[in-house]
């Protein structure tokens, strides 16, 4: 049974005795395992240089270290991924309030990324009450890189908006996931339904995602805009 990330190995189970998994390992330390493991060979039918092979089923180390194992290997794969599909692996999305640091990140992200391009500025008025919304980032390498707001409306409902990612991060599924957990978030609060204004030129992007469209269009910061609607 092969274990994949990134259309890369990190793992390959033995899936006839489920005894055995191979794994891979950095080449300094391969030899002080073998040395302090008997559970732990050099890789069968792999570089001996760089995978280990663990017999779990007759291990002399406990299964919270055969876990670490298996992260390590994870990890040693994701970070020799092209930077395309590294980056959404390694991106974490949390959730903020307007006191943290990552609120005044985010105003940066809107400016840059939402009203620079209609030569517009966020206003004390646009910022008017987002204090009691639920502010929900994605982060990579310690940086706001993905942003939007999530406001329910009446308990069965919330709106998304203010959806925002860096330029150089575009384009690998980092919106696509910002959405999907705030649209987790909203499922956990049982909110039924999720309702945002779209700008027109993203509508599709959003209809991919299985929002449907609500309405005639109508102008909102003086574009064209077009209310859309997903059912959780």
């Amino acid at each position: 049974m092969v274990m994949k990330i990134g259309g890369k190995m990190f793992a390959l189970l033995d899936a006839n005795t489920m005894e055995t998994i191979n794994l891979k390992h950095p080449t300094d330390t391969i030899p002080l395992l073998l040395e302090r493991y008997s559970c732990i060979s050099p890789g069968y039918h792999m570089s001996k240089k760089h995978w280990i092979t663990v017999n779990y089923k007759h291990a002399d180390m406990r299964d919270p270290e055969i876990i670490k194992l298996i992260d390590i290997s994870y990890d040693l794969i994701v970070d020799g991924l092209p930077k395309k599909l590294k980056i959404p692996l390694t991106t974490s999305y949390v959730s903020f309030t307007t006191h943290d640091a990552e609120y005044q990140e985010a105003l940066v992200l809107r400016q840059t990324i939402l009203r620079d391009p209609l030569n517009l500025q966020l206003t004390e008025a646009d910022l008017h009450g987002e204090e009691k919304e639920l502010h929900i980032g994605g982060i990579y390498q310690n940086r706001l890189i993905a942003y939007c707001i999530l406001s329910p409306r009446d308990g069965i409902q919330a709106k998304v908006r203010q959806v925002a990612v860096d330029k150089r991060y575009q384009g690998m599924g980092i919106g696509r996931a910002l959405m999907h957990h705030a649209e987790s978030i909203a499922s956990n609060m049982e909110i039924e339904s999720i309702m945002l204004h779209a700008r027109k030129h993203v509508a599709q992007w959003y209809e991919s995602q299985q929002y449907q469209i609500m309405g005639e269009e109508f102008f909102e910061v003086g574009i064209p805009h077009i209310r859309m609607f997903k059912r959780l």
